[in-house]
């Protein structure tokens, strides 16, 4: 199975008493934030090869390089599940490097599961792509109880017609062929903000983001109406004053499917409500078994060093 930055921008997979990582839990999710509102549900009927030439692919909003942190909490468990509780911290950094982006992603979690054992959860991802979203660097790591368990490297490109994962770590990783109109983690962000503000409610894109042995995930997005007043931040209530947090916002949920499934089925899907200027105010990923959260409690403005 599955799943990456706003996003930019996400993680883990459980199965107790271990962990099998399924994708990335806030990769898409770090740059995006939740709404729980009546949100219809996200299907995957669409193809993901969307060749309108009318699409909007970038937003005319400004994003805004900042570094926000979030506390991460199990919000729901379903009868009978493998685990009893999730709690920890991400960090997440979204920062303009002239050329491309540069996200960082930081995430420490603690598992609590049924039958009473416990495991400490640390991932890192660092990232840059291009702002035309041709070329992607990536590097990620994930380390179980202090041990290291997962580590990726590589680079991708895409041209016209189609592109191509190639992974340095592991050695032995084939290249990853990516189709017509994959996206990157960044410019799959920007192209939601650009729907968004172009009044468009649903799509759905392949994103590589290197994350795990596949790499991309189908991601459907249906978005909600656009609202203006912020709400009250919950970790923290000082954040909720930032005048990064004084931008409309559009309430979206997103479904999650491993390439070429043919069940229907989203490995996860996730509740946000992203601002337009990038930043996630909290979010929501909902696993079917259980529900994680995370609500934003610091947040700061990165230095702008470049004009677009």
């Amino acid at each position: 199975m599955k799943v990456f930055s706003y996003i930019v921008l996400a993680v883990l997979f459980l199965s107790a008493p271990g962990l099998a990582k399924a994708g990335a839990l806030l990769r898409v999710s770090e740059q995006r934030a939740v709404d729980g509102s009546a949100m219809q549900k996200v299907v995957h009927n669409e193809p993901f090869l969307d060749n309108k030439k009318t699409e909007p692919e970038t937003a005319t909003s400004v994003i805004a390089p900042h570094r926000a942190i979030y506390k991460m909490a199990m919000t729901s468990a379903k009868n009978g599940s493998s685990i009893a509780d999730v709690s920890g911290n991400m960090l997440f950094e979204w920062g303009d490097s002239c050329d491309g982006w540069a996200v960082q992603q930081h995430l420490q979690l603690h598992f609590v599961y049924a039958e009473g054992d416990e495991a400490d959860v640390n991932s890192t991802v660092i990232t840059w792509e291009s702002k035309d979203g041709k070329r992607y660097n990536f590097n990620v790591r994930r380390l179980t109880n202090g041990k290291e368990t997962e580590k990726y490297r590589g680079k991708a490109f895409l041209d016209e017609s189609n592109g191509r994962g190639v992974y340095t770590i592991p050695k032995d990783k084939k290249d990853v062929l990516l189709p017509a109109n994959t996206l990157f983690p960044s410019a799959h962000t920007l192209l939601i903000l650009g729907k968004a503000e172009a009044g468009e409610k649903l799509f759905t894109r392949r994103v590589f983001d290197g994350s795990d042995e596949e790499g991309a995930a189908d991601i459907s997005a249906f978005i909600g109406e656009k609202t203006i007043a912020a709400p009250s931040i919950g970790a923290n209530p000082e954040v909720g004053k930032n005048p990064l947090l004084a931008q409309p916002a559009w309430p979206i949920r997103l479904a999650f499917f491993t390439p070429d499934s043919e069940t229907g089925e989203p490995d996860y899907e996730m509740d946000l409500t992203l601002q337009a200027n990038g930043i996630a105010r909290s979010m929501q990923i909902d696993y079917g078994e259980f529900s994680v959260s995370g609500t934003l409690a610091e947040l700061q403005a990165l230095p702008e060093e470049c004009s677009n």
